[in-house]
């Protein structure tokens, strides 16, 4: 296997699960934030223990997984990786300017990925000066847990790119799905509507938050319901993917239901807020 060593830019949610998946395989990370973040090892050190009892890393493993990760706020440290992996917040303007500044750590050889949900991969590559080694690397949430990553590809990305970039994924063990660039890729094309109309479903009274999940859970088989799941992902996330689908296709069926934009507006933001569809506060 190669000896890889992995740069990521941007130390939130997702900056640090991917951080920790690759860690936890013995590869060496540098994760990269525009300023350090105080308690970061000991925040790090409480995910990587959550992990492990939920059983995505072994015990032998967790011991050595802080030692495989560095955070810093100097990017010219990432010169030494060979894969970089945008994971800023979902924001063009945002990742158009990490990307940019990437540029400068990005020599010849190196994949070049960004971990977006939904934005055009081939104008975000146009922030980059080599277009042919970068792509979409889509990993989903929590990283550890779901095997999926989408493998997208821009419309000027080498094949070359698309195979490193598969056999990096299949390294960490996930189940790699190379496609080419469309609005939400698959995954997300799929799954906003139908957390949309369970917004709508609850807007219009038709039945409480929980029903509605239990009903999907019961009859469709999912393990989560879409009010549940929104919370998890985040309602601004959410809120985020629905208009750039609408952006990009120009069709009215990916419209946010007002009361997703209400309750963002509002500060529920879900989970990570302690309040969205439903209370995660504890009293």
């Amino acid at each position: 296997m190669q000896n890889y060593k992995v740069g990521i830019a941007g130390a939130g949610v997702m900056g640090r699960q991917i951080a920790l998946l690759c860690a936890s395989h013995g590869i060496p990370v540098i994760i990269w934030n525009h300023h350090i973040q105080p308690n970061f090892e000991k925040d790090f050190a409480r995910i990587a223990l959550i992990q492990s009892k939920l059983g995505h890393i072994s015990r032998d493993a967790l011991g050595g997984i802080s030692e495989n990760v560095k955070h810093t706020d100097d990017l010219s440290l990432l010169a030494c990786c060979n894969v970089l992996i945008e994971a800023v917040k979902e924001n063009k303007v945002i990742k158009s300017a990490v990307l940019s500044a990437l540029d400068e750590v990005a020599i010849e050889g190196k994949i070049v990925a960004t971990n977006t949900s939904t934005l055009s991969v081939t104008e975000l590559a146009s922030k980059t000066k080599n277009v042919s080694r970068f792509l979409g690397m889509h990993f989903f949430n929590p990283p550890m847990a779901m095997k999926l990553v989408e493998v997208v590809k821009g419309e000027l990305t080498s094949e070359e790119t698309v195979l490193k970039a598969t056999e990096f994924l299949l390294a960490l063990d996930k189940t790699p799905i190379a496609l080419p660039e469309t609005p939400g890729f698959i995954v997300n094309r799929l799954l906003f509507p139908m957390i949309n109309e369970a917004v709508f479903l609850l807007s219009e009274g038709v039945s409480d938050a929980k029903t509605i999940d239990r009903c999907m859970q019961m009859g469709a088989n999912h393990p989560m319901g879409p009010l549940e799941l929104a919370d998890l992902i985040g309602l601004d996330v959410c809120l985020s993917i629905l208009e750039t689908l609408v952006e990009e296709t120009g069709d009215g069926k990916y419209r946010p239901a007002p009361l997703l934009k209400k309750y963002v507006r509002a500060g529920k933001m879900g989970k990570k807020s302690g309040c969205g569809f439903y209370n995660y506060k504890i009293n």
